[in-house]
Order: structure tokens, then C-alpha cells, then sequence
């Protein structure tokens, strides 16, 4: 079995948090951190430039947390999600879709758990970078009954990949959808699959992060078995 280095992780800001990330991110050590995040935060992905309606004075003003993460994609919602960050080496020569698809198809085994049948997307053909991670179709997604679960994105380091992922596991928070735009609301409640409503059983974020820490390294190394060859390594 593969030997990972697995942190459950709180208690840190959303600087705190992106900052951890990074500095892992530059230790070539299989790495996966689960994560919550204290207060309701918005992550924009690298380098996305904040919509108009985000202010940070008045969005700090209302005690909310607005962070750039060092990984890529959409604007994401934090506060009732689970998150983690994976750092695999470069040196193991996995092919990056290979990674890829172990790390979304964790997720899905993860919902499978608790009863929630679901998908992982890979591709995204025509897909252009995405503005809110929820409400637009993305690669590297987990969807249940059409809606995304799940969403993942993606850096290279100079000896490891960092990849960094949530999953949704209650609804939006109501800190966070009282400060956006409404239509922008109702689309991301409309295309989000939380998994507490999904399943309609109590759940806890912190006994998700455990049941995924339990269980992620032998679905790690099923997964790597099943993946399609031959296996070509990246530089």
C-alpha cells in the first residue's frame, strides 16, 4: 500500500490554509490534508480576477473570507464544504490525467459510502475557464443526479502536483448567499449537490474528512491498479 502522509486539519484562517498548501505543495512527500474552513469564505482560483460585486472592504466588513488559492479554477464557496489538498511527486511519473482521475474517482466512492450514486466528469469538451465552480460544467468534477458534488483543480510544482478539491457536504451558507448577487444564488443551489440533502441523513464535515482519511489510501492504490495503460510518465 502506498504510504501517505494524511492530515485532518482546523482552525487555520483562509490565508492560513492556501499558505499550507503552498509550502506542502513544495515537499515531494504523498501528501493529502483535509480541511474546513472558519468563517464562510469565497477561494478564487489563480490569478481569477474578483467579480464586481465582490468588495473585499465590505466583504470583510461583513466577516467573511475571501482567499486566491494556489490552484486554478472558478470562484468557490467555503463554510459547508469539505476540502482537501493532495500532493503527489512528480517523481512517481503518473501520467497527470492519471492523477487526475484517481483523485476524482475517491470522491465518488467517498459519496458511494453514504448512498449517493455518482459520476466523475474527466473532460469537458469546449469547456473554458470557469467563473463559479458550482454553476458551470468543469473537468475534473463529481456529480450526483447531474449536479456537482465536487469540484477539483490543479498546479504543477517543481517536484509535485498539487491538487486542490471540495465536497460539498451541506448547503451553501447562509452568511455567504446573503452577500451575492440573488440570481447568482439560485444558480448555485440549483447546480449543487450537497451530500447531507442528497442522502437526507445527518452528516458532519469532520466525520466526512475522517472517513475519507480512513479509507484514501487503499481506494488510492485500487484505483492506480484499474487505471488504463500503459501508464506514460510526464516531465
Amino acid at each position: 500500500m502506498t504510504t501517505w502522509r494524511i492530515l485532518i486539519d482546523h482552525g487555520r484562517s483562509a490565508a492560513e490554509q492556501m499558505a499550507c498548501d503552498e509550502r506542502l505543495a513544495y515537499e515531494p512527500i504523498p501528501t493529502v490534508r483535509f480541511f474546513t474552513w472558519d468563517p464562510p469564505t469565497l477561494s478564487l482560483g489563480w490569478k481569477q480576477p474578483a467579480p464586481e460585486w465582490l468588495v473585499p472592504p465590505r466583504w470583510a466588513a461583513a466577516g467573511l473570507g475571501l482567499v486566491e488559492r494556489p490552484t486554478g479554477g472558478g470562484i468557490a464557496c467555503h463554510g459547508s464544504d469539505l476540502s482537501l489538498a493532495v500532493v503527489v511527486p512528480r517523481a512517481w511519473g503518473l501520467p497527470l490525467e492519471t492523477v487526475m482521475r484517481a483523485i476524482c474517482e475517491s470522491a465518488g466512492m467517498l459519496c458511494r459510502t453514504y448512498g449517493a450514486e455518482s459520476s466523475a466528469l474527466l473532460d469537458a469538451p469546449g469547456a473554458r475557464r470557469v467563473t463559479y465552480c458550482v454553476a458551470e460544467t468543469s473537468p475534473y468534477a463529481v456529480t450526483v443526479g447531474g449536479r456537482k458534488a465536487a469540484g477539483f483543480a490543479l498546479r504543477r510544482y517543481p517536484q509535485a502536483w498539487l491538487v486542490q478539491g471540495s465536497v460539498l457536504v451541506h448547503s451553501l451558507p447562509r452568511a455567504l448567499t446573503d452577500a451575492m448577487p440573488p440570481r447568482l444564488v439560485q444558480q448555485l443551489k440549483g447546480r449543487a449537490a450537497p451530500l447531507a440533502e442528497v442522502v437526507a441523513t445527518p452528516i458532519a464535515e469532520g466525520e466526512v474528512a475522517r472517513r475519507w482519511a480512513e479509507h484514501w489510501p487503499s481506494w488510492w492504490d485500487r484505483l492506480l491498479a484499474d487505471a488504463p495503460s500503459p501508464v506514460k510518465a510526464v516531465s
